[in-house]
């Protein structure tokens, strides 16, 4: 097991439960994860002898053991442990769990695929050989002349044998077996881990076949958030029955926990079935289980261009830094001798070329023949810059995707604060600099270098950098001078609006759909890049005027903003805020536009998407 670059957390919590711990331990030990891995238990004040036995198992090495003292309930157990935990994805697996050989496999390979996912659980027998759980259905009760209305969950081939086939399908669910659910870790903290509203109880029992409240709870809040939860029926585990069932309210607790889910989510989510005295169990009109099938745009992790360490491992994380340079070629050129001067070669380099200037053609060629990591891409005739950074979102290999101004010039270690920001924060989709030029937030007060010929630059950029090490702000806004974009966020919100282009609302735009998706907007301090644009006392043409009132006009229209609000009026963006995540308003499909084509010196291998109507 390791703890630097580990991929997996593996978190169980316990209660005088060393039978079944000690049961769950070898099992997980007997069939480890191919992956870097580490092992936590959390124990809450047992006192049947579990504190040695975790003590003796952590010398070895074999665990983490975390010692809370005293019983505040399973779900604070479970959170202690993915605070301390430093896996990409979080593996919540209860005492009485017994995993099957590649377990692991299906489960992490498809968080990794699709970044759309935030948790998936696989199948779960009883010992019996029958199904426990093929992801949970939602059941919403009629009310009676007993009792009102009510929420409850089953698993959706409860019951039925352990190979019954309809149960061999992967299916999207509302929610998923939280006693052996594997979560992203970046979609957990984001919606603030399990609630301690249920799970206070640290050994529920329950019926069979029916949902941990805890885990359908964090499923629901995920769910609210946009992302998806999935049933992988390749993972196999079996659960043991707890004991405690002949006492005389044995799920007592469930049925509490259950009352307290009913009462959030009644009036919040879309029931599966319906219970009703008169006709029995029907399905829903719009139900959400479905099956699940591989996402539109596919983000599979792959190795970027760049250097390698002697023994053939990556020695940075990838990133992938995107740059549009049109016709522009003075900017061009200062941009990218500085970005090639203050940029790791292991992260690649996208030059975006319009196509129309010969000279920046050959300028750009001979950049990609000097740099192994650098290749040019060619847009169509008619394609626009929004168009074309989409087109090229489709392209990138980095973990991060960074849009970068041609007017920008960058300073030493610019990336690695960006990322490294992105890493600390988990809840950040998007993390942008600080400036000299930028309205809002991202600018800083006054610079004291020459910002014509850039001497002092670099002095002032580690004083910033020196002065505000692993400083960060929340924002509604980040400009697109310079902006890292979060793989998974890509995924889920698509690229930009291509209605927007060159007005920069499209990254008004942009920044409120990460809102409305779940993630955060971070300035990270300690990054300063110098923004070269154009004299702010410059006549603006009343052609570019009248395309800044359309542009206006638009992002109106589309995020409701009052009519009689004007061009350059102060508007509180966070007002827009509402409604939560709409996929058909906030998703926007990358490779829209003409077609972008391979540059004549054969960097691009492929063609991409096809022309498509700009809505």
């Amino acid at each position: 097991m390791s703890v630097p670059d580990t991929v997996l957390s593996i978190i169980l919590t316990s209660r005088n439960q060393l039978g079944a711990l000690k049961l769950s331990l070898l099992s997980l030990l007997d069939q480890p994860p191919e992956v870097n891995f580490e092992i936590i238990v959390v124990d809450c004040g047992s006192t049947d002898g579990t504190g040695q036995f975790l003590t003796g198992q952590a010398e070895k090495g074999t665990i983490r053991a975390i010692f809370s003292g005293e019983e505040k309930g399973r779900t604070v157990a479970r959170n202690l442990g993915a605070h301390a935990a430093f896996g990409r994805h979080l593996m919540f697996v209860d005492p009485g769990l017994l995993v099957a050989p590649h377990w692991w496999e299906s489960l992490l390979r498809s968080l990794e695929k699709d970044p759309r996912l935030a948790a998936i659980a696989g199948r779960i027998l009883l010992p019996d050989g029958t199904l426990d759980h093929a992801g949970l259905a939602l059941l919403q009760w009629s009310a009676t002349e007993t009792a009102g209305p009510r929420l409850s969950t089953r698993s959706i081939h409860a019951g039925r044998p352990g190979n019954h086939p309809p149960a061999e399908r992967p299916m999207m669910v509302q929610a998923l077996a939280g006693e052996a659910v594997m979560v992203r870790a970046t979609s957990f903290f984001a919606v603030g881990g399990f609630s301690a509203r249920v799970g206070r109880q640290h050994i529920l029992h329950r019926p069979d076949h029916e949902g941990d409240p805890a885990g359908v709870d964090l499923c629901l809040r995920l769910g609210h958030r946009g992302w998806s939860c999935v049933y992988q029926p390749e993972s196999i585990m079996t659960r043991l029955r707890n004991g405690g069932q002949d006492a005389e309210y044995p799920f007592a607790d469930h049925e509490g926990d259950m009352a307290v889910l009913g009462r959030a989510w009644q009036d919040r989510v879309r029931p599966d079935f319906l219970v009703q005295e008169s006709r029995g169990t029907v399905p829903a009109e719009r139900g959400a289980i479905k099956p699940y099938v591989e996402p539109t745009i596919n983000f599979q992790t792959t190795r970027a261009r760049g250097t390698v360490d002697p023994d053939g491992q990556r020695n940075k994380p990838e990133a992938s830094v995107i740059i549009p340079t049109m016709a522009d070629l003075a900017a061009t050129r200062r941009c990218v001798t500085a970005l090639l001067e203050n940029t790791d070669p292991c992260h690649e380099l996208i030059l975006l070329d319009s196509g129309t200037d010969l000279e920046m053609k050959q300028y750009l060629g001979e950049v990609a023949r000097r740099h192994s990591h650098c290749q040019v891409v060619v847009g169509g005739d008619e394609t626009t810059e929004v168009q074309m950074t989409n087109q090229a979102f489709g392209m990138c290999q980095g973990r991060y995707v960074v849009m970068l101004d041609r007017q920008v010039v960058v300073t030493t270690g610019w990336l690695e604060t960006l990322m490294a920001t992105a890493e600390m924060n988990p809840q950040a989709g998007l993390v942008g600099p600080v400036t000299n030029r930028m309205n809002g937030m991202q600018q800083v007060p006054a610079v004291d270098y020459d910002v014509e010929t850039l001497d002092g630059l670099k002095q002032f950029a580690s004083r910033q950098k020196m002065k505000h090490v692993g400083n960060q702000n929340k924002t509604t806004r980040l400009g697109g001078f310079c902006l890292l974009i979060k793989r998974e966020l890509l995924a889920r919100i698509g690229g930009l609006d291509s209605r927007f282009d060159g007005g920069f609302y499209e990254f008004n735009d942009y920044s409120m759909r990460a809102h409305m998706a779940g993630y955060d907007c971070l300035i990270a301090r300690g990054c300063y890049v110098h923004h070269q644009i154009a004299d702010p006392s410059a006549i603006i043409t009343q052609e570019r005027m009248m395309h800044l009132e359309i542009q206006w006009e638009i992002f109106k229209r589309k995020w409701n903003v009052p009519a009689s609000i004007g061009l350059n009026s102060k508007l509180d963006l966070s007002t827009l805020l509402v409604g939560g995540f709409d996929q058909t308003r906030h998703f926007h499909p990358l490779g829209t536009g003409s077609k972008m084509e391979p540059s004549s010196e054969g960097m691009v291998a492929q063609a991409l998407n096809q022309k498509a109507a700009n809505s």
